[in-house]
C-alpha cells in the first residue's frame, strides 16, 4: 500500500491594491519625464496607502505612463481630480524632497517664458539623484523669509579694491533674516568667493556628482545659509530665501547652453518678482537689458564715485607699443608690476607677406600660421611645414604676423624689455593671483589675475580689436571688460589704452561711469528696433523647411494670431543643412509670440516631426 504525503497548507500574501487610497488627499499632481514635448502639462495619479506618508511636494516618484515606468516630480496633493480611472504611483524613488512649492512655481514660469517642457528646465534646476547620498540624513528645517520690502538694485563695483572682498563684505553685511543666494558666472569666481565665506554651501557643476547632489540637498533642508554657485544655482530650492545676488549678470556664462536657453538674469528677475525677494545685481558695467531697466528707474543704480587716470596711445606704424607708452612703462616698472591685456591667446592667426601684403596660403588652400617663435610656419588644414617660407607672389622670405596673440605679445614685449620676468595667464593656464612686486603679466580677457599690491600700470593692447567683433554684444562685452581690467590698477597708477584716436571709453573709465557709453548704445538700438527694446527669437530649422516655416509665420500674422508688429529676418544659412529665422517683436507683444511658438512646437511634436531649435532672447543673434 503506497504511503500518501500529508497535505500542507500554503500561505499566500495578498499584494495591496495600488489603485486604492483612503487618504484625505488621495491625488498627487505631477510633472512626468515623458520625453515627449507636447505632453508638457501636469498629470494626476492616485497615491496608494503604503506610499501616502512619503509623497509630498518635491518628491521624485515612479509612475506608469503609456506602457512604461518613468520618473515624475510631485507638485502637490489634492482631495480629488477632474479625471476618473487614475493610475497609481508605482513607487517613491527618493524620500528626500528636491523642490519647494516656490521653486516648482519658478520652474513652471521659466518653462512658459522660454516655451519649454518643464522637465527641460528641471534637468538644469535639479541635479541627478545619487542613491547613496539619499540615504544620508537630511532633516528639513523651516525658516522665515524676510519681511523687508523687496528691492531691485545694481551695485557698481569701485576700482582699486579686491572685488571678491567687496562681494563678501556686501553679502555678509546686507544679510537679512533668512538665506542668501549668490550666482556667479564661473567656477573660478565661485571658488574665490567661497574662500572668503567658508560656511557657504557651494553649488557648482564642476563638483563631483555626489558632492553636488549633497550640497543641493543641504540647500533644500537647511536655513539661514549662504548658497554660492554657478548658473543652475538660481533654481536652488531654499526654503527661507531672502536675498538673491547675481554677479556680472551680462556674462555669456550666465546663459544656459542646452534647450530652452534661459539666462540667470531673467530667471532671477522672475523669481524676485513672483516670490517678493530682494534682488541685487553686482558688476562693473550693466548689460543692455539692465541698462534699459536702470534708465527706466525699474532698477536702482548704486554708483561708486571714483576717478581713474586713463590715457590713449595711437599706433602710427602698427607697432605693438607706441613710443610714448614705452617711457610710461619704464617709469611704472620702478613702482610695481604691469598688466597687459591681449585681445586673444596664441601666437598668430595668419600670415601675410611683409613686402606685397598677400595672404600666405598653402597649395591646399589653407592659411599659414605660426604657433610660436620657435616653430616654423605651417598650414592650418593639412599641417604642411614650411621651414623656409617664401612668398608665392614676390618671393620675399619675410612673413608678417596677422592677429597676434598673447604668446606673440610676450615675445615682443620681452624683446623690448630684456630681463624683465613675464607671467602669462590665459586658456587652460590661468593665474589666480600675482604675488610679485614687479614684472609683467600678459593676460587674455577673463584671465587677468589679482595683484596683491595693485598694478602700477594697466595696458589694454589693440583696444580697437575688442570693439570690432561682429556680434551685437561686442560693445557691452568690451565695456564690461575694460572696466573690470582697469579696476585692477593701484590707487596711484593709471590705465593706458592702445587705440586709434580719441574714444568715448576713455571718458567713461576716467569718470567711472559706464552710463556715458550705455546710454548712447541704447539710443542706437532703440532706433533700429533691436534688443533690449524688442523680444528677439531665433528659430533654427532644416533648410528644406525654412521657406515653408516663414510662409506659415507670415500667414499667422495676416490672420491676426501673430502681432502685426513682428519683424522677420531671414532665413539665412546657419549650417550646411540648417537655416535660421529671426523674429523681433516689441516687448509688449513678446508673450503672445512665445505662446504661439510654443503651440507650434507642440503640434510638430504631436505630428512626430523634428522640433525647431528655438532660443528666446539669446545671448547672440548671429551664432
Amino acid at each position: 500500500m503506497a504511503l500518501t504525503r500529508p497535505l500542507r497548507l500554503k500561505s499566500e500574501i495578498a499584494k495591496p491594491k495600488a489603485d486604492i487610497s483612503t487618504s484625505q488627499l488621495p491625488v498627487a499632481r505631477v510633472w512626468v519625464d515623458s520625453g515627449v514635448f507636447h505632453l508638457d502639462s501636469y498629470f494626476d495619479y492616485l497615491v496608494p496607502d503604503n506610499l501616502s506618508a512619503l509623497v509630498a511636494t518635491g518628491i521624485r516618484v515612479q509612475v506608469p505612463f503609456h506602457g512604461r515606468e518613468v520618473e515624475a516630480l510631485v507638485l502637490s496633493r489634492h482631495a480629488s481630480s477632474e479625471l476618473s480611472g487614475l493610475k497609481a504611483i508605482s513607487k517613491v524613488l527618493s524620500k528626500v524632497s528636491v523642490a519647494t512649492e516656490e521653486s516648482t512655481d519658478l520652474i513652471a514660469a521659466v518653462a512658459k517664458r522660454w516655451a519649454a517642457h518643464p522637465y527641460d528646465v528641471i534637468r538644469s534646476a535639479i541635479p541627478p539623484r545619487v542613491a547613496s547620498v539619499d540615504k544620508e540624513d537630511f532633516p528639513i528645517f523651516f525658516g522665515d523669509k524676510s519681511t523687508a520690502k523687496p528691492s531691485r538694485r545694481y551695485l557698481h563695483i569701485p576700482p582699486v579694491i579686491n572685488r571678491f572682498e567687496f562681494l563678501a563684505d556686501k553679502i555678509t553685511k546686507d544679510t537679512t533674516r533668512g538665506s542668501n543666494l549668490v550666482v556667479l558666472p564661473d567656477s573660478r569666481s565661485v571658488g574665490q568667493l567661497a574662500r572668503l565665506i567658508p560656511d557657504a554651501i557651494v553649488l557648482d557643476s564642476e563638483l563631483d556628482r555626489s558632492d553636488r547632489y549633497r550640497n543641493f540637498l543641504l540647500s533644500r533642508t537647511k536655513t539661514n545659509i549662504t548658497v554660492i554657485g554657478t548658473r543652475s544655482a538660481i533654481f536652488a530650492p531654499i526654503s527661507d530665501l531672502s536675498s538673491i545676488v547675481v554677479v556680472d549678470e551680462g556674462s555669456e556664462n550666465h546663459y544656459e547652453n542646452r534647450a530652452p536657453g534661459w539666462n540667470v538674469r531673467d530667471v532671477a528677475i522672475i523669481r524676485s518678482m513672483r516670490s517678493k525677494i530682494p534682488l541685487t545685481l553686482i558688476g562693473y558695467s550693466p548689460s543692455a537689458e539692465v541698462a534699459r531697466l536702470i534708465e527706466g528707474k525699474w532698477i536702482d543704480f548704486v554708483s561708486s564715485k571714483n576717478r581713474l587716470t586713463v590715457n590713449s596711445y595711437s599706433q602710427s606704424q602698427g607697432e605693438l607699443l607706441p613710443s610714448r607708452l614705452v617711457s610710461e612703462i619704464r617709469k611704472a616698472m620702478k613702482t610695481g608690476p604691469i598688466l597687459f591685456l591681449s585681445p586673444r591667446k596664441g601666437y598668430s592667426q595668419a600670415l601675410t607677406c611683409s613686402k606685397c601684403r598677400n595672404i600666405a596660403l598653402c597649395s591646399c588652400g589653407g592659411k599659414l600660421t605660426q604657433k610660436s617663435s620657435q616653430l616654423p610656419v605651417e598650414c592650418v588644414i593639412c599641417a604642411t611645414v614650411f621651414a623656409d617660407w617664401k612668398c608665392s607672389w614676390c618671393q620675399s622670405t619675410t612673413p608678417f604676423l596677422l592677429g597676434r596673440g598673447s604668446d606673440r605679445f610676450a615675445y615682443e614685449i620681452g624683446a623690448a624689455f630684456p630681463g624683465t620676468p613675464i607671467t602669462q595667464s590665459s586658456g587652460d593656464h590661468i593665474v589666480e593671483s600675482y604675488e610679485e612686486t614687479s614684472g609683467f603679466v600678459i593676460a587674455t580677457p577673463g584671465a587677468a589675475p589679482l595683484s596683491r599690491i595693485g598694478y602700477a600700470l594697466v595696458i589694454i593692447l589693440e583696444g580697437d580689436r575688442f570693439f570690432s567683433q561682429a556680434d551685437l554684444r561686442a560693445q557691452e562685452r568690451t565695456r564690461e571688460m575694460f572696466f573690470q581690467v582697469s579696476a585692477l590698477a593701484s590707487s596711484t597708477s593709471s590705465v593706458a589704452l592702445v587705440m586709434t584716436g580719441d574714444t568715448p571709453i576713455v571718458g567713461a573709465l576716467s569718470a567711472w561711469k559706464p552710463s556715458l557709453l550705455s546710454q548712447r548704445e541704447l539710443r542706437e538700438r532703440e532706433e533700429v528696433n533691436l534688443p533690449p527694446f524688442t523680444r528677439a527669437i531665433t528659430m533654427d530649422i532644416s533648410s528644406t523647411e525654412s521657406q515653408a516655416l516663414l510662409r506659415g509665420l507670415k500667414k499667422s500674422q495676416e490672420e491676426g494670431r501673430l502681432p502685426a508688429s513682428t519683424i522677420f529676418l531671414g532665413p539665412s544659412k546657419l549650417k550646411v543643412d540648417t537655416d535660421r529665422i529671426v523674429l523681433l517683436t516689441p516687448l509688449t507683444d513678446g508673450e503672445v509670440v512665445v505662446d504661439l511658438l510654443h503651440e507650434f512646437q507642440r503640434k510638430r511634436s504631436s505630428s512626430r516631426k523634428t522640433l525647431a531649435s528655438i532660443r528666446i532672447d539669446p545671448y547672440s543673434l548671429s551664432r
